[in-house]
């Protein structure tokens, strides 16, 4: 008898390494990358002439520096809302999405509509709230993420928001990683918006060298944690830029000029591509959705894309995620005048057509109407001999039927 519970106790415990065995590889299958912890930085109000539009890189020399070991993106674009209260969400909920104002902790303020990256990641892996952080100087009245039903408060991360500069959220930026070791911080750097506003060049450009020197200051307090080297990826990017010379100049944003929605972007780490420049263009919302991808997680109302062009090809093989697929993309700039890019994506030989109708339903263009082999594709169009009003575009690619909405303004 005791050998048989002996025997069977053997079974048990061979049967029970298997079972583990196999939920290890599976984990692993289902993995973007091995990254584990993932670090997104903010700089509010940088242009991107200032920064890695700069040819000499003057006022960026250590994330130009740190560029060289990752990845940049050339085309990278706030395409809707340049200002920081929209833009802020739209990065943090990876999809444009409505504020509302409310009443919360003495204070008057606003909450997304749509879940945030922050409420995805502790839901859906049952994280800590310690575990992630948003980090920023003092602000009486935060912009809050979502009360969703399904996600809101429980699901926040832990707002630390104290001192005054840049300087400021850097130390209180270190003192977590020295104290938590969060797999997941957001940091907010304000400075440069604020310099900006004030007019003063000499303080915006300053404000710009001081915040990529903080970047530099950050990525080397990882790399010397042994918990967070050689596992964690950096990203870089901001809300807006700011006005263009021909738009009103460096002091102010808010419109769609090039200067206010051109903005830098870049990447850093394992499984990040080495000294590689994308010129595909990406938006706004495409940074939650490509941190969640690597956190394995379903940001349900999303709409951003993954950028599944700034990984090593090996990173992303077992997750087989299709480099295209049918897409329309949001008309950027928009509102326009009087041209505008659209870009679109098929992932087979299709017979494709795109065109333009006014309000009435009326056709005012064909832009495409040929068939094409699988890709993204990318046209200009322009209308300077329309009337300013609201128009849609209608891609139509085999079964494959989608409209966006678009504004001339003149």
């Amino acid at each position: 008898m005791k050998k048989l519970i002996f025997c069977v106790g053997i079974i048990l415990i061979l049967l029970s390494a298997i079972v583990i065995s196999n939920g290890s590889q599976n984990s692993q299958k289902s993995k973007i990358t091995d990254t584990e912890k993932v670090m997104v930085v903010i700089i509010d109000g940088a242009r991107y002439t200032e920064t890695f539009g700069d040819p000499n890189h003057t006022y960026i020399p250590e994330m130009w520096a740190l560029s060289q070991e990752g990845t940049m993106i050339d085309n990278f674009y706030n395409d809707s809302l340049t200002y920081t209260s929209r833009a802020l969400p739209a990065l943090w909920c990876g999809t444009w999405t409505e504020v509302r104002d409310t009443f919360y902790q003495g204070h008057q303020t606003q909450y997304s509509v749509k879940p945030s990256i922050w409420e995805y990641y502790r839901k859906q892996k049952n994280i800590p709230a310690e575990e992630s952080f948003y980090v920023l100087e003092y602000v009486e009245s935060l912009w809050l993420p979502s009360f969703d039903s399904s996600y809101g408060p429980a699901y926040w991360p832990v707002h630390y928001s104290a001192g005054s500069s840049d300087d400021d959220v850097a130390a209180n930026a270190e003192w977590i990683i020295d104290n938590f070791h969060p797999h997941f911080l957001w940091i907010y750097l304000a400075d440069v918006d604020h310099e900006g506003h004030s007019g003063n060049w000499e303080n915006y450009i300053t404000a710009i060298h001081k915040a990529d020197s903080l970047v530099g200051f950050l990525w080397e307090k990882l790399q010397a944690d042994t918990f967070y080297q050689n596992s964690t990826t950096l990203f870089v990017t901001n809300d807006h830029g700011r006005h263009d010379d021909q738009h009103g100049g460096f002091s102010g944003h808010g419109d769609g000029c090039e200067g206010c929605r051109h903005i830098m972007f870049m990447a850093l780490g394992p499984d990040i591509k080495k000294d590689f420049v994308s010129t595909q263009y990406r938006r706004t919302p495409d940074l939650a959705v490509t941190v969640s991808e690597i956190f394995d997680i379903d940001p349900t109302a999303a709409t951003g894309e993954i950028m599944s062009e700034i990984f090593e090809p090996a990173s992303i093989k077992d997750r087989a995620i299709p480099l295209v697929d049918f897409y329309l993309n949001q008309n950027y700039p928009n509102p326009f005048n009087p041209t505008t890019t659209i870009k679109y994506s098929i992932p087979e030989l299709s017979f494709v057509t795109l065109k333009v109708y006014d309000v009435l339903g009326g056709e005012v263009a064909t832009l495409v109407n040929d068939e094409k082999p699988a890709g993204t594709y990318e046209l200009n169009w322009n209308a300077a001999n329309l009337p300013s009003g609201v128009y849609f575009y209608k891609l139509q690619a085999g079964k494959f039927v989608e409209t966006k909405k678009m504004v001339l303004l003149k």
